[in-house]
């Protein structure tokens, strides 16, 4: 997995669960939601997307500095080597049986 579709995957789900507390939080706006999403969209849409942008680099720096951010290049790289036969050659043998559709032992 790249790194970039997992600080994406986690913010979606930051986002959603930022969306999901304040719909309860600015539930007084409801009356007046047409009104401020046809005046006001360019703020909201501008201040939207640097808000998802921050949450995105945010968690890219916090991926970088705990070593979890380019983990699915390591591990792609290993289960490519044990594809080849390099490690263990009990595992790529199951893995080929795998790749055939033989799931038995």
């Amino acid at each position: 997995m790249h790194p970039w579709k997992v600080s994406l995957g986690l913010t979606v789900a930051v986002v959603a669960s930022l969306v999901f507390v304040a719909a309860a939080r600015f539930d007084y706006l409801s009356p007046h939601r047409r009104l401020i999403l046809t005046e006001h969209w360019w703020p909201v849409a501008l201040f939207a997307s640097s808000g998802v942008l921050n949450i995105v680099v945010g968690l890219a720096g916090v991926l970088r500095s705990l070593g979890l951010y380019d983990v699915g290049r390591k591990v792609d790289l290993v289960e490519r080597s044990v594809r080849r036969g390099d490690g263990d050659p009990e595992l790529a043998r199951r893995l080929k049986d795998q790749e055939h559709g033989d799931f038995s032992d």
